[in-house]
Formats: C-alpha cells, structure tokens, sequence
C-alpha cells in the first residue's frame, strides 16, 4: 500500500544521508515534546494538585522547548515550511526571481552561521553556570551551556539543510525554495481526483457500496 502524506517532501529531499538525519531529528523532536508535555504536566499537578511545586520543572521544561525548537527550525528549512514575506518577490519571474530566491537563502545562510559564532563565544562562560533548579532538585549538575548547545546545533542543520535546498533549487531539482502546504494539498487532491482516486474511496466510504458496483452504474 502506498504510504499518504499530506505533507509531501519535495523530490530529492526524501533519502540519502540527509534524509536520515532529518528522520533521526524528527523522532528527537517528537519525543522531546511528548517529554515536554509530560513535565508540564507534573509541574501543573504539583503545584495546583499537591500543592508542593517543583524545583527543577521549569527549567527542565525550558531546556527540552528550547531543544526542540531549535531542532524543528532545521525541518522546516529543509521542507520550505517557514512563513516569508513574498509580497515583493512574488512580482518577480524568470532569472531574477531565482536570483532573488538564491540570495535570500544565502543572507538565510549568513544568518546562522552568525548566530552559530556569537553562541559558541558564549560557551565558556555559559558552562561555568549551573541550572539551579536541575541541579539541586534532580541531582544533575546540568549547566547552562548545555541549553546553549542547542542552538549551535540547530544552527549548523539549518545552514546543512538551507544548503542542500538551494543547491537543488539552483539545479533544477525543486521549483520553489518556499513550499505552500495548502497549495500542496490542492495539488494532490486534483491529481487523485483525475486518477479516479476520490471517487475509489468514497465508494468504499459507503455502507454496502463497492467499487465495481459503482463502476456499474
């Protein structure tokens, strides 16, 4: 059975090694908001409930959201999800719009690889400090650096993933640098709707129908 996506990974950006790392932080990212939700929920019950709040909740909670958010930032790059701005890039054609295209992605570039430097300057100083609350409620001396390092990784995907998609928008592999989910979906209705897909499932969606009944009629 063929596997249904709403959300279709442009062509040449599903496999490779690349594909892997972006299956590998995608299951980090599902798992870090279940973990998340789950903290959250302790941190509420304890509070409101037990009336004995936590120590260590709340940056336990800030340090796996600012984990995976730096991690979902990379996969949404990679997939061309991110809002923009197209009112005036829009109006382009032709050459001077992928020219256009081409240089938003490479200031896109520049910029992480900016926040990528100022952050790890801020390493040394950032591992000389404890998270309080981790450390004295859970028993780990966890350190601030060890949230800081999320954005160095988040970062340095990003950069990998904006790289990989503007070499094949610049190869002709993609079309688009900016993918338009509902746009994505209307096209994919309209191609099962021509392929007599729709009409398929909504026979089978029928209590008593079948598809050959159908094609009899």
């Amino acid at each position: 059975m063929e596997e249904r996506r709403w959300m279709l990974n442009p062509p040449g950006l599903s496999g490779g090694i690349l594909g892997g790392i972006d299956r590998a932080v995608s299951w980090v990212v599902v798992v870090g908001l279940g973990l998340l939700a789950v903290v959250i929920f302790v941190q509420v019950a304890a509070r409101y409930v037990l009336n004995s709040p936590t120590v260590w909740s709340e940056e336990l909670a800030i340090s796996i959201f600012v984990w995976v958010s730096m991690l979902a930032i990379p996969l949404g790059l990679r997939r061309g999800e991110h809002l923009t701005l197209d009112f005036l890039v829009k109006r382009f054609s032709g050459g001077v719009a992928k020219a256009s295209a081409l240089l938003i992605a490479a200031l896109n570039i520049l910029f992480f690889v900016v926040l990528i430097v100022l952050t790890v300057n801020l390493l040394p100083a950032a591992d000389r400090q404890l998270l309080a609350g981790i450390a004295g409620g859970l028993g780990v001396q966890a350190k601030v650096s060890w949230v800081y390092v999320a954005v160095v990784v988040g970062g340095a995907l990003s950069v990998l993933f904006s790289v990989e998609r503007a070499v094949l928008f610049a190869m002709g592999r993609i079309h688009t640098l900016v993918e338009d989910p509902d746009q994505q979906i209307i096209v994919q209705l309209e191609h099962e709707a021509a392929d007599g897909t729709l009409d398929a499932q909504a026979a089978k969606a029928r209590p008593g129908a079948s598809p050959r009944k159908d094609e009899e009629r």
